[in-house]
């Protein structure tokens, strides 16, 4: 055994081209998909940092505007009633914080507010300090904190004495008093937060049934399967819609395993489309492979003929065939592994979020073992081509013709040719799949629909609660904050709001219409609303088309006013004046009606995810001010990028304990926000390149060896008459024929990887048509250019030379 492989590594050694690009072909393709296998392990494969985390389980309200719906406190403490018999039941509330240590400029910090019993669920305790007890729940009692590990090492440098620090967030001084252990920053689940607090629920927000503000997840009991779970849960959900119709009619409670919670909305076709892309891109590298060991086999015709005659059998003649294509697997799966190496660290780099947080890659043994059994597999699959040649060896007609014969059998060109045509059908699905979403996600980066960017700088600012608790403070200081802003040189216009007009808004109410019939309940129409200041519409370049928009004198004690998108105006008033008419948030004792005084332009985020309703809503932040706002300021005369700097010190001036993220320009900020999209595109791109790459040198060398193949054919063909023109245009034919064949059998896939991409990413412009054609035409313009030099060599053979060698 140890000869035979001794052999076959000088076989290798003494043809170093062949070698050396099988290696490569190999290398690259199951490269390409172990990379991608990589990423499906570290998603799907890879179990969260929980014990027991298939009993783990997201409670989701589900509502005709949302399917993943928070729940209302008081809903949350109905739901508890069940936890005896469900297992535990914990709930946590998303919201940034306001953090500032002395000597320290305030800054952003994710967090959450977290019951009691969110850790002990979920499985994981601190690896420093302590857990929350259930008294820091009371309000009064919360100024506690738990801190992650990432934050404990960025902010506090690892320091073990840190438990017992005090930190200022939102204004108040907080005990560190647990730090959680490097697992729980997980990027697929709570790898953003830094900081969990305690709920401290106000005596308001524990009656309330109207806000949904929690985030409820349970621990299944072990005696209790998922769809025991799933009905107790539901039932909940219907009594409560029995016992408040007003507010819970409609509405449906479910359950959602932490396994399918960690892929995302659009997870799925993203994996799906990676893991089968790549796959393709294997197979043509496997086709390559094939043929270039069956082009190899052909060339040792004579050699095997030799080693027939003198009576080797038929399994020592492919016993050296199968050592040579070993090594080679072997080899291939090293350079792969070398490849997903580098794909990993790649993916760490530009997958890295604004807090330091990336997609770390597994490469655990589970992918070494799919590099591995990939290349094994793929390699002696594709090995079954040279050997079955080798067995169907003529001895005698292979002896009297050195071996020449056999490399002309019509059975082996046709057998090429189906390999080519097979490689140029899976890259024109390549091309269209990559080139359908790089168009798309430049047309959702560049999209101005209902607003500008130019000239806008942006930036998010939280007033810490502990000073501005009350509306007239938070008011008072937005006021001081736009007019000092509007004072500074270079300014147009500035704004707050809850929201920017390019994000998605994620306040989304039931209303009801003045004059209308009222609907039952869990069937009024929903919009979502957006609070702003006077000069938004100016700032952001949202047009008026009727009436007026918000003015100084709509304040918290006036009249409320509204303004709505002209999708929500033909929606709710078709043929209808809506200027003057009056809206209600629906499920209130008392209704609060709001008096339309103008309609603005639909706006359209840039994210894929569609909006819950395409019904806007505006309301003057004067009469619901928060903590929360969105900055914006429209510069003339002046860069955006150079007026950064300025506003930042002003609002430093301002309050010292007053963060601002993300203050930048906001073409940069856009930019910014489809990053793991951009990740998702450049993956594509790379694999469609490796893919056309890999098939045109296929083609290449195809044509290639058909031409060395018939040189004795086109050497009496020129000696006859024939033009070079005449043999070019020939060679060329042969060509463009495989590969325009292979695009034809391409196209269903391509209009299918356009469906797969339109239902993964619905707000994704991707009509086919065009890139289609383009990608084919594309496709058929390589394949000319790797024919063309094959048949400028085929038609400058000398005929006089060739045929007196024959």
């Amino acid at each position: 055994m140890l000869t035979t492989f001794r052999n076959a590594c000088r076989s290798l050694i003494k043809t170093p081209g062949f070698t050396i690009v099988a290696i490569a072909t190999l290398g690259l393709g199951i490269g390409a998909n172990t990379s991608m296998f990589s990423v499906v392990n570290t998603v799907m494969l890879k179990p969260l940092p929980y014990p027991d985390g298939e009993q783990l389980d997201q409670i989701h309200r589900v509502t005709p505007q949302s399917g993943s719906g928070a729940l209302s406190v008081a809903d949350y403490r109905d739901l508890q009633t069940i936890a005896t018999r469900y297992g535990q039941i914990a709930a946590s509330i998303k919201g940034d914080v306001s953090v500032s240590s002395p000597g320290q400029p305030a800054e952003f910090a994710p967090a959450l507010r977290v019951s009691a019993n969110f850790f002990s669920t979920l499985g994981i305790l601190p690896v420093l300090g302590r857990d929350f007890q259930a008294r820091e729940e009371t309000l009064g009692n919360h100024h506690v904190v738990v801190i992650s590990h990432r934050c404990w090492v960025q902010r506090y440098a690892s320091d073990p004495g840190v438990i017992g620090r005090t930190v200022r967030i939102d204004g108040e001084p907080h005990e560190i008093i647990g730090v959680m252990p490097a697992t729980f920053n997980d990027w697929r689940h709570l790898g953003w937060v830094d900081f969990f607090r305690p709920l401290g629920l106000t005596a308001q927000e524990l009656a309330d049934r109207h806000t949904p503000l929690l985030e409820p997840i349970g621990r299944r009991s072990p005696t209790l399967n998922l769809a025991a779970a799933q009905e107790l849960v539901a039932g909940t959900g219907r009594r409560l819609a029995v016992e408040f119709p007003e507010l819970n009619a409609g509405t449906t409670w479910r359950l959602v395993p932490f396994d399918e919670i960690r892929l995302g909305e659009t997870g799925g076709v993203a994996l799906t489309m990676l893991i089968g892309l790549s796959g393709f891109v294997l197979l043509i590298a496997c086709s390559n492979l094939a043929d270039l060991l069956l082009a190899r086999t052909m060339a040792r015709t004579r050699e095997l003929a030799v080693r027939s005659a003198l009576g080797a059998t038929r399994l020592q003649l492919l016993v050296p065939l199968f050592a040579e294509t070993l090594l080679l697997s072997l080899l291939g799966g090293a350079c792969a592994l070398l490849i997903a190496n580098w794909f990993a660290d790649w993916v760490r780099i530009r997958s890295a979020g604004d807090n330091g947080e990336f997609v770390a890659l597994s490469l655990n043994w589970t992918v070494f073992s799919w590099a591995f059994y990939s290349s094994l597999a793929t390699t002696l699959l594709f090995a079954i081509a040279p050997a079955l040649f080798a067995l169907r060896l003529d001895l005698n007609t292979s002896l009297k013709s050195g071996g020449r014969s056999a490399t002309t059998g019509r059975g082996h060109r046709r057998f090429r040719q189906c390999l080519i045509v097979g490689q140029f059908a899976l890259v024109l699905i390549l091309l269209t799949g990559a080139a359908l979403f790089v168009r798309g996600l430049n047309d959702l980066n560049n999209r101005r629909q209902g607003w500008e960017s130019n000239h806008l700088v942006t930036g998010t600012i939280l007033l810490p609660s502990a000073r501005y608790n009350e509306a007239d403070k938070m008011t008072a200081f937005q006021r001081l904050a736009l007019n000092r802003i509007s004072a500074l040189p270079g300014v147009e216009s500035a704004s707050l709001s809850w929201a920017q007009p390019f994000f998605n808004w994620h306040d989304t109410r039931k209303l009801l219409v003045e004059g209308h019939a009222i609907p039952e309940p869990g069937r009024e129409p929903g919009a979502v609303v957006n609070g702003v200041s006077p000069g938004y519409f100016s700032a952001v370049r949202t047009p008026l088309l009727s009436g007026r928009t918000f003015t100084e004198n709509d304040t918290a004690r006036s009249t409320r006013v509204l303004v709505i998108n002209e999708a929500m105006a033909r929606g709710l008033f078709a043929g209808e004046n809506p200027i003057g008419r009056r809206l209600a948030p629906a499920g209130t004792a008392s209704s609060d009606w709001g008096e339309i005084v103008g309609i603005v332009r639909d706006v359209a985020s840039i994210f894929t995810e569609p909006s819950p309703t395409s019904y806007q809503l505006y309301q003057p932040l004067a009469q619901e001010p928060r903590p929360y706002n969105e900055l914006a300021v429209r510069t003339a005369g002046i860069e955006p990028a150079v007026f950064v700097a300025s506003l930042r010190r002003l609002m430093q001036e301002l309050d010292p304990d007053l963060p601002v993220r993300n203050l930048k320009p906001a073409d940069q900020r856009i930019a910014r926000a489809n990053y793991q999209l951009a990740v998702l595109r450049d993956m594509l791109s790379a694999i469609a390149v490796l893919g056309l790459g890999l098939a045109t040198l296929g083609i290449y060398g195809v044509i290639s060896r058909t031409m060395a193949q018939r040189s004795g054919e086109f050497a009496i063909r020129l000696a006859l008459g024939a033009s070079v023109r005449q043999i070019t245009s020939l060679v060329l034919k042969n060509g463009i024929t495989l590969a325009a064949l292979g695009s034809a059998i391409g196209l269903a896939g391509a209009v299918g990887i356009g469906r797969l991409l339109a239902a993964g990413f619905p707000r994704m412009r991707l009509e086919g048509p065009s890139v289609i054609l383009g990608s084919t035409v594309f496709l058929i313009a390589v394949a000319l250019l790797a024919c063309y030099l094959p048949a400028r060599r085929a038609a400058r053979i000398d005929p006089a030379a060739l045929l007196r060698a024959d």
